[in-house]
């Protein structure tokens, strides 16, 4: 590779944005909680859960920058200790159990000479879930279809 196109390409190619240490804090208590509802999914034990991990974030919320950085680093550790092997995906989500369970057929089927409503595609006649989420999903012409990563729980 000639250096313009190395010039090019690490110009485009997407760097990780280097988070300051309050955008980390707030990622690792939102992630912290997320993992917590893990492994008490019972309402009542995880309010009480959720109440000590704040109290411990709150505890440590005056210290200088050294301390604060080891507090960080050691609680990025805890976190990854106490990962759960099959984390909680909520049911209407990529890898929930009501996810694409009955899908909107697509307009094709529907209407097979052609002729969509005006309104077929405006959003207006978008199907709801009984849990009132509405369904978006409608594959894009250019995808013939989608990858759900059961182990990931998302989309690709």
């Amino acid at each position: 590779m000639n250096s313009a196109f190395t010039a090019i390409r690490s110009a485009s190619v997407n760097k990780a944005a280097v988070l300051s240490h309050k955008q980390e804090v707030t990622r690792l208590y939102r992630n912290s909680l997320k993992l917590l509802f893990s492994w008490a999914v019972n309402r009542d034990v995880f309010i009480d859960e959720a109440t000590k991990l704040r109290a411990r974030f709150e505890a440590n919320k005056n210290l200088g920058a050294s301390a604060a950085t080891t507090a960080l680093a050691s609680g990025k550790e805890e976190f990854d200790e106490h990962y759960h092997p099959d984390s909680y995906v909520v049911a209407y989500m990529p890898g929930g159990t009501k996810f694409m369970r009955n899908p909107p057929p697509p307009l094709e089927a529907v209407y097979p000479d052609g002729n969509y409503p005006a309104d077929a595609t405006t959003g207006t006649n978008t199907p709801v879930w009984p849990d009132s989420v509405p369904i978006t999903f409608r594959p894009v012409e250019e995808v013939t279809g989608y990858v759900v990563d059961y182990s990931k729980k998302n989309m690709e």
